[in-house]
């Protein structure tokens, strides 16, 4: 299988931002075979608006994907435009825990009881499991981004560690991509797609690498196999 992952498209009714997100989407439309599953990790839209979310159904037209809020969404916007979070979606044998960490008005993430009982109900499942949140649950050795992670990811962690099957950990946030675990298992960020943020590494000014491009990751699932992931820039 194939699992699309997009993050941080940041939709404002621009046109810079609209250009970088339709490169993706149109990348993604282009693959062959199509990805099984299309995952967006957040921050679908940048003030939460609902002409935002109708500009982000537009660009990620034909995908169907499967979204979650980020700190910058709206959570009854985003619903309304894409459908409910804290839910579990089945594709051919793969099931996607979709989290929504969203604190109103907050730039950290919190999951709620009922978030962590849904993962703790897959958590048995033999077949393959993507864990899909915006906020990553772990620190990442970047001081902005590390202040507004998710709170409280032992909750988390420990659910996860019950696990022994195939399971991948996707999040958002960060405008870069990272691979590293979590919980014994897999987790990657995607890059973002309206903009990459700096590494506290890299030489300049400000927190956003300019000029940079859009980014995506494509996950290939495979039985018997650890996930493999590949970070595309679109054409």
């Amino acid at each position: 299988m194939i699992v699309a992952h997009v993050s941080d498209l940041h939709l404002d009714g621009t046109g810079p931002r609209r250009a970088r997100a339709v490169r993706v989407g149109d990348h993604l439309r282009a693959l062959n075979p199509a990805p099984d599953v299309v995952v967006v990790t957040g921050d679908v839209a940048d003030h939460g608006l609902p002409a935002e979310y109708d500009e982000a159904r537009d660009v990620l037209d034909g995908l169907a994907p499967l979204v979650v809020p980020g700190n910058h969404d709206d959570r009854d916007a985003l619903t309304a435009a894409f459908g409910p979070t804290d839910r579990v979606s089945r594709t051919d044998g793969l099931s996607v825990a979709l989290l929504d960490t969203l604190v109103p008005g907050q730039g950290h993430g919190e999951l709620s009881d009922g978030a962590l009982r849904l993962v703790a109900g897959i958590a048995d499942e033999p077949g393959p499991v993507v864990v899909a949140l915006h906020h990553p649950p772990m620190p990442v050795g970047h001081p902005t981004m590390d202040r507004i992670s998710l709170r409280d990811p032992a909750s988390l962690e420990a659910v996860l560690r019950r696990r022994s099957g195939p399971t991948l950990v996707l999040c958002g946030h960060l405008h870069m991509p990272i691979v590293t675990t979590f919980a014994g298992h897999p987790l990657v960020v995607a890059p973002g797609v309206a903009s990459t943020l700096r590494s506290p590494e890299e030489p300049g000014e400000g927190p956003v690498r300019d000029p940079s491009e859009p980014g995506l990751a494509l996950h290939r699932l495979a039985p018997g196999s650890p996930p493999l992931t590949v970070f595309r820039t679109p054409a």
